[in-house]
């Protein structure tokens, strides 16, 4: 409950009415570190009756069959896979992610609360226009036998009306399984907080 005043005033500063962002919500305290699902996740949820329905986005979403995962793949082997996620995928605004490659028990989590595989898959599908977004890997993806990470820069259009886009920087460090090397969990924390990120706020009008 005590979170509820900031994310009830972070879906008001997202309302097309308000293109101004206030200076009163711009001074609060925030966390030095914010991931997006902590956002992004609470501030829709928050407002959800102000979405818009939602098109039906494709989600090349792979069966979860236990025979088809890809075990003990080489880092080599890892990090195309990881690269194509993100470069040909956009997993992190589609939720199209090759699932072959984490534990079906995988979580993913940000600072208040942790989502599992299907859950973030759908939800990342829901809340984001994948098409009208924008990614950048920054640097490469760095993998080894306990996790993989990297950096991004990206633009990110919400599937609400006039399709508010913000610009954020951060990174994501996933972390592997020792015995068979899958994706155990999900970590996505950006390098700006929040207020610094609602600056950033575009409408499409």
């Amino acid at each position: 409950m005590a979170n509820l005043p900031r994310i009830i005033a972070l879906c008001i500063m997202l309302l097309p009415a308000s293109s101004a962002l206030s200076p009163q919500m711009n001074n609060a305290r925030q966390s030095k570190q914010m991931t997006r699902g902590q956002f992004f996740w609470n501030s829709v949820a928050a407002g959800a009756f102000l979405a818009a329905p939602a098109s039906k986005p494709v989600l090349a979403a792979e069966p979860a069959k236990k025979a088809e995962k890809k075990l003990n793949l080489s880092d080599d082997e890892l990090k195309d896979i990881v690269l194509s996620d993100l470069l040909d995928r956009h997993f992190l605004v589609s939720g199209d992610l090759t699932r072959a490659v984490y534990d079906e028990s995988a979580t993913f989590t940000d600072e208040i609360d942790t989502y599992g595989l299907e859950q973030w898959m759908k939800g990342t599908q829901r809340l984001f226009v994948a098409e009208g977004s924008d990614f950048n890997l920054v640097g490469d993806v760095q993998v080894d036998s306990s996790r993989v990470e990297f950096k991004f820069d990206e633009k990110l259009m919400f599937r609400i009306p006039f399709n508010p886009v913000v610009s954020l920087t951060g990174k994501v460090i996933l972390t592997r399984d020792a015995s068979n090397g899958l994706i155990t969990s999900y970590r996505e924390y950006w390098d700006q907080d929040v207020g610094a990120v609602l600056r950033t706020a575009k409408f499409k009008i």
